[in-house]
């Protein structure tokens, strides 16, 4: 190898090698320099305060759930016998003045039936078809007869009866309106404890769980259908949670 041969390969690599010093020497630069930020107290502080508020109001939609379940030999049969049924049973509810705009067919499910031997064995034995309605009222006193004349025409599922609010926000407002106020007392309380002055808010995070269910005696459902009374079902009142955070910056 000539002298100008060598010499052009050791400037590569010595070229290489400066690159490779430079890039290691940047890293360690900043790797430094964070960690002097983090030991100095020169990164962000900030402060959560988690609260929540309360509304108390009385429900004004109940929804009810009535549904026809039939067992027979053949699909055709079972469909046809369901059929009526529920048929019969929306008869029945819509000859309460109840609008069909406020039923609604929630569920229906057609499958075969299987029988089990001691071995394990299996083989079909006849099908199953569950069909299930929902139906909205805003008429408290008419949960009972719904429930009597839907048994009475041959629903045999009760399914469940629960109560909504149709429009959640004004007590949601009531209930953030608290929430916040709560908050920012705790964050009062801690300055006033502690010594820390806090900055202004930089974040805000709000959840809710909805949703008010009362406890139905599920006899109704056999008593009903055999000539019993109307059950009586009070709404009332509904708890409207919501939990705020608010985090501060501490200055």
């Amino acid at each position: 190898m000539s002298d100008k041969s060598f010499f052009d390969v050791s400037r590569r690599v010595f070229n290489l090698l400066l690159v490779l010093g430079v890039i290691l020497g940047l890293f360690w630069v900043f790797r430094i320099y964070e960690i002097w930020n983090s030991v100095s107290g020169n990164y962000a502080r900030e402060i959560t305060v988690e609260a929540q508020g309360n509304a108390y109001v009385v429900p004004d939609t109940a929804v009810i759930q009535l549904g026809v379940t039939t067992d027979g030999e053949d699909s055709a049969t079972v469909v046809d016998e369901n059929t009526e049924t529920m048929n019969a049973v929306l008869a029945a509810i819509k000859a309460l003045g109840i609008e069909e705009s406020k039923i609604k067919t929630i569920d229906y499910y057609l499958s075969p039936k299987y029988e089990y031997d001691d071995e394990g064995n299996y083989a079909e034995n006849g099908y199953t078809l569950s069909q299930s309605v929902e139906v909205r009222l805003t008429d408290f006193e008419l949960i009972g007869q719904v429930i009597s004349a839907g048994s009475d025409a041959g629903a045999n599922s009760i399914g469940s009866v629960s109560f909504e609010l149709e429009n959640p926000e004004t007590a949601k407002a009531e209930a953030r309106e608290e929430a916040v106020n709560r908050a920012k007392e705790k964050a009062d309380q801690i300055v006033e404890a502690s010594g820390l002055n806090l900055g202004k808010m930089v974040n805000y995070y709000e959840y809710s769980s909805d949703g008010y269910y009362p406890v139905y005696d599920m006899s109704y459902s056999e008593a009903v259908g055999k000539g019993g009374e109307s059950p009586e079902i009070a709404p009332g009142e509904q708890e409207v949670n919501l939990t705020v955070s608010l985090t501060y910056q501490i200055r």
